[in-house]
């Protein structure tokens, strides 16, 4: 919060440097897009819109190839058996949410030096046709499946 100096509690006109630093506390303290401001509690009145980029085309054959991912939820709807996508750089408490509407197998790879599930550093994980995953970052490296659980009826069909 900026310090600011009023004249009413001064009780006398400011000085042209006591506005002056009431400017610079200002502009010090302001809120710029791509900052990064962090909150206490954040209490929210209306919905949680996350970032989704909904048409996702998975790509090549191994990490370094594999289309890098840049939104909270990701929609893959090209792909062809075992191309990939890569999460982005893990950070503490970013989640990632991939979903394949595609009949294929795709790799979901970890960002560089990342790790998904305490595996094998950079190793992809398979994710199935027509199915989702949904990952949280712990720290820097590691990357954690949220697993749900799934229902199956007694002719193996998914129920939910």
């Amino acid at each position: 919060m900026s310090t600011i100096t009023l004249r009413s509690a001064k009780g006398v006109p400011l000085t042209n440097n006591e506005v002056d630093q009431n400017f610079t506390n200002l502009n010090d303290d302001k809120y710029q897009q791509g900052d990064n401001p962090s909150f206490g509690n954040l209490t929210l009145t209306g919905a949680f819109i996350p970032s989704v980029d909904a048409t996702v085309s998975a790509a090549g054959t191994a990490q370094s190839d594999a289309t890098a991912l840049t939104k909270a939820v990701s929609i893959i709807t090209v792909a062809t058996a075992n191309q990939g996508v890569k999460l982005p750089t893990a950070a503490t408490g970013i989640t990632a949410t991939i979903v394949n509407t595609t009949a294929v197998t795709i790799k979901v790879y970890p960002n560089t030096s990342d790790v998904i599930d305490e595996g094998t550093v950079n190793a992809a994980v398979n994710l199935a046709p027509y199915s989702s995953i949904q990952l949280v970052a712990q720290d820097a490296q590691d990357w954690f499946r949220i697993t749900n659980l799934i229902v199956y009826d007694t002719s193996g069909n998914r129920l939910n």
